[in-house]
Parts: structure tokens; sequence; C-alpha cells
């Protein structure tokens, strides 16, 4: 009874354990391929915060803070900066392990997708965004953030 204890313990204190994302990141523009027909990227800003088994972001881009999302899995206004006029309304994130999938809808179809991958090291990730601008054109993205 005591082992079964002790697993539960584990399993409670595993869950609760912050997410590799947790922290401050930074983009490196250097190493970043902005594509020029989508949004213009000056800088961009990421904190991810843990709440319980929940994962938070805020962005930061050219200067402009959105309010707080919570990933997971659901859909959700899109409250970030827009400045390409994706007009994405809604986004679902879904985080398994060291990967976050973004999937950006409008009007109930996929406009945009984002794939966030955590470096082996853990001290940068890459998200590369895909999609679709409101003329019709095809937009690709790879943003490098460095962990500050």
């Amino acid at each position: 009874m005591r082992a079964l204890a002790l697993a539960l313990l584990a399993c409670v204190f595993a869950l609760a354990a912050d997410s590799p994302f947790v922290g401050t990141w930074t983009m490196n523009k250097s190493k970043s391929k902005i594509d020029p027909n989508g949004p213009a990227l000056d800088s961009v800003s990421t904190e991810f915060m843990q709440d319980g088994a929940t994962l938070k972001v805020v962005i930061t881009t050219n200067g402009a803070k959105a309010p707080a999302v919570v990933l997971d899995g659901k859909e959700h206004p899109v409250t970030a900066p827009n400045p390409a006029g994706l007009a994405a309304t809604h986004y679902a994130s879904t985080v398994k392990g060291k990967t976050i999938q973004t999937v950006f809808t409008k009007d109930g179809k996929t406009v945009g997708t984002r794939r966030t991958s955590l470096s082996p090291d853990g001290k940068s990730f890459t998200s590369v965004t895909n999609g679709t601008l409101p003329d019709g054109k095809k937009t690709s993205s790879t943003v490098v953030m460095e962990k500050q």
C-alpha cells in the first residue's frame, strides 16, 4: 500500500513539473528566416509560464504585447498582433513534450500551422509557421528563439 501511495505521489509531481518551454525567449534574427510576404518581425519575445498542469504564453511582437494565451488544445481567439492581416480568428495548440503544434483557423477553415520544437540542449526553439495570406499567397517563416 505504501508503494502505491509513493507511486501516485510521484505521478502528481511529474504532472506538476514545469514544461521545458517555461522561461523567457527572444528571437535570434540572424538565424531566423522571415518570409517577406508574411508578417514583419523585427523583434519577438516569448514568455512561457506554468500554471499547474496548464502552459500559458505571452508573445511580444515588434513591441506589441499580447494577452496571455492558454495552450490546452482548445480553440481560443487570436489576441496577438496580426500585422500582415493573416486574420486567423482562433487557434488550438497542443503540447507534447518538446513540441507545440498550433493550428490557425478562420471561418472554420485552417489558414496556417506552426510547429515549435525545442532543441536537444533546451537553449533554443525553432518555430516553423506556414500559412495562406488573405490574398491567397502562401507564406512560410522560421523563427529561432533563444532562452534568456
